[in-house]
């Protein structure tokens, strides 16, 4: 396996595992319409770990940009379930 072939399932085992659903805004989408999100930005020091990307389709990600992904959600979605599903992925 080449690891352009490796990143590519990797990417997809993270879309998989949540349903490929967006964690932020709860739609369904096709796998190549999911983009990966880092949770901590890489602009504050996250890094391209598993527990660090969350698939979310591109507005959501285009909206959060940098920001806090908490207050960003909440801002945006108000109190969701949601919430949980990512801090469980994230610890």
């Amino acid at each position: 396996m080449t690891s352009p072939e490796a990143k590519r399932m990797w990417r997809r085992a993270i879309k998989e595992h949540f349903n490929c659903q967006c964690v932020y805004c709860g739609e369904t989408y096709e796998l190549h319409e999911l983009t990966l999100d880092h949770v901590r930005p890489r602009t504050f020091g996250g890094q391209t770990f598993t527990n660090n990307l969350v698939p979310c389709c591109h507005q959501c990600n285009q909206a959060k940009g940098s920001k806090n992904w908490l207050q960003w959600m909440r801002a945006t979605f108000g109190v969701t379930p949601r919430e949980q599903l990512i801090l469980s992925h994230i610890k």
